[in-house]
């Protein structure tokens, strides 16, 4: 079983988003921490290597695995979230 924290950075984006969207990336959070150990999570490279994406339509989660924690280390629009 995991668990899922999310980093001051990752809260602030939240809160800087739309409620309906903000609502869909929590609900895909939660998804994920039920689910974590029957995917196969998408790998992030270079700047990003050892990062993983959730995808949430067009909006990310950028996350990494700390034993059994996942921490959501920002979450943006696709064009935003990996600058």
């Amino acid at each position: 079983m995991v668990s899922v924290r999310l980093s001051a950075g990752a809260l602030r984006d939240l809160e800087d988003l739309e409620p309906v969207v903000a609502k869909r990336i929590i609900e895909k959070i939660m998804w994920l921490e039920k689910n974590f150990t029957s995917i196969v999570p998408e790998r992030l490279h270079r700047e990003f290597k050892g990062s993983y994406k959730l995808r949430v339509g067009d909006y990310r989660a950028v996350y990494s695995v700390h034993k059994d924690v996942i921490i959501i280390d920002a979450v943006g629009h696709r064009r935003d979230v990996y600058k």
